[in-house]
C-alpha cells in the first residue's frame, strides 16, 4: 500500500521534531511504502533546517519532500497545497491513501496503521484528536465532553454501520485520511483561510461517501492559545477562555429532533416505493416537498447523500447554558425521536 502525509508548516521549529519523530517510529506499517510532505508556509524560522537534518538520519523508504513558498500564510491554503505538492511527485506512481496532519501534532505509534485498517472499510476517516495538558480549559473540557454525549446520542437515533461506537463529533486536519480516489473526486481541499478540513468532509458525505469518526486513529495537539493560523484551534480556544459566564448552547431537544429526522429520511430512502403518498409524508415530517424529495432521491448515489441534501437545517431560538443541556441530555433516549 502507498500512503501519503501531507502536512502544512509555518514557524514550528519547536513543535516539528516531535512530529518527525512520532512519524519515523510508526509501527504495523513496515510493508507500506510511506511519504512524507511537507509545506512551508511563510516560515521565518530554523524549520526547514531542522526537517532536513531529520530526513539526513532517518532516511525513509517513501522518501521525505520539503516544500518552501513565501506566500501569505494561511492553513486551509497551505493544507491545499501540500496535498497538491503529492498529486505532483506521485503522479506516475499515486498513494492509495492520503493522510493530513498538524506540526504542533503528535501521532501515536500506530497512526498510520489504524488509519489504513479504517481506509479499508470507507472512503474518509476523521481521527480522534486530544489536547495536551498544557494549558488549563476546564470549559472547554466540559463543553466538549457534553458534545461527545450528545454525538452518542446521535449515533443511537440514527446509526451508520460504517460509523461504529464509540465514534465521536470531530474533524479536524490534524488527524484526517482519505482514499485517494475520494480526494480527487471531491476536487481535494478548497483554498479556505480555515475549515477547509470541515468543509472535505461535509462535500464528501453530501456525495455519499462513507466518512468514519474513529477513536482509533489517535493524535495529541497543542492546546496553545498564540496558534499559528487564523480561525484555527488556538482561536477558538482562547475565545472560549476569554468568555466570561457559562457556554450557551443548543437545546438537546432540538438537536436530538433533527438526529430523528435524518433517521427517518434515511430508513424512508431504503424502503421506499415511490409513491406520492410515501414522499408527502416523509415531506411533511422533515420540512421538505414531496416533489423536491422525489427529484433528490433519484439522483442520491446513497442513503447519506439523500439524508444530507433532502432534510433542511431547522434552526432553533432555543439555548441552554451547558450545566443545564447537560442534565436535560441524561433524560433523552433514542426512543422519544423514532417516528
Amino acid at each position: 500500500m502507498n500512503i501519503a502525509i501531507a502536512v502544512p508548516v509555518r514557524d514550528e521549529e519547536r513543535g516539528l521534531p516531535h512530529l518527525l519523530t512520532a512519524l519515523a517510529a510508526q509501527e504495523g506499517v513496515e510493508q507500506a511504502m510511506l511519504s512524507i510532505y511537507l509545506l512551508f508556509d511563510g516560515c521565518t524560522d530554523r524549520g526547514v533546517e531542522i526537517a532536513k537534518a531529520f530526513f539526513e538520519r532517518h532516511p525513509n523508504r517513501g522518501g521525505w519532500s520539503v516544500i518552501e513558498r513565501q506566500t501569505e500564510p494561511s492553513a486551509g491554503r497551505a493544507r491545499r497545497a501540500a496535498a497538491d505538492a503529492v498529486l505532483r511527485h506521485c503522479e506516475f506512481n499515486p498513494p492509495d491513501i492520503l493522510l493530513t496532519s498538524d506540526a504542533d501534532t503528535v501521532p501515536d505509534r500506530d497512526w498510520i496503521a489504524s488509519a489504513a485498517y479504517d481506509l479499508r472499510h470507507v472512503d474518509v476517516v476523521a481521527g480522534y484528536t486530544a489536547r495536551d495538558t498544557a494549558t488549563s480549559l476546564p470549559a472547554r473540557d466540559a463543553l466538549e465532553d457534553y458534545l461527545e454525549r450528545l454525538h452518542a446520542l446521535r449515533r443511537r437515533i440514527d446509526p451508520l454501520d460504517y460509523d461504529p461506537a464509540p465514534s465521536h463529533p470531530w474533524v479536524g486536519g490534524a488527524n484526517l485520511g482519505i482514499r485517494l480516489s475520494a480526494y480527487q473526486q471531491l476536487g481535494g481541499f478548497r483554498e479556505l483561510e480555515s475549515g477547509e478540513d470541515r468543509d472535505l468532509v461535509d462535500r464528501a458525505r453530501h456525495d455519499g461517501l462513507r466518512v468514519r469518526h474513529s477513536r482509533r486513529m489517535r493524535v495529541r495537539t497543542s492546546s496553545r492559545l498564540e496558534g499559528r493560523a487564523r480561525g484555527g484551534l488556538a482561536d477558538a480556544l482562547r475565545h472560549m477562555a476569554s468568555e466570561v459566564g457559562e457556554p450557551q448552547v443548543e437545546h438537546p431537544f432540538d438537536a436530538a429532533r433533527q438526529y430523528g429526522r435524518h433517521a427517518l429520511a434515511r430508513r424512508a430512502f431504503f424502503v421506499r416505493d415511490d409513491t406520492e403518498l410515501d414522499w408527502i409524508r416523509l415531506g411533511s415530517s422533515i420540512g421538505t416537498p414531496a416533489e423536491a424529495l422525489r427529484t433528490i432521491a433519484g439522483r442520491a448515489a446513497n442513503a447519506e447523500a439523500f439524508v444530507m441534501k433532502a432534510v433542511p437545517v431547522h434552526p432553533t431560538s432555543r439555548s441552554l447554558p451547558l450545566s443545564k443541556a447537560s442534565n436535560m441530555l441524561d433524560t433523552l433516549t433514542p426512543e422519544q425521536f423514532h417516528e
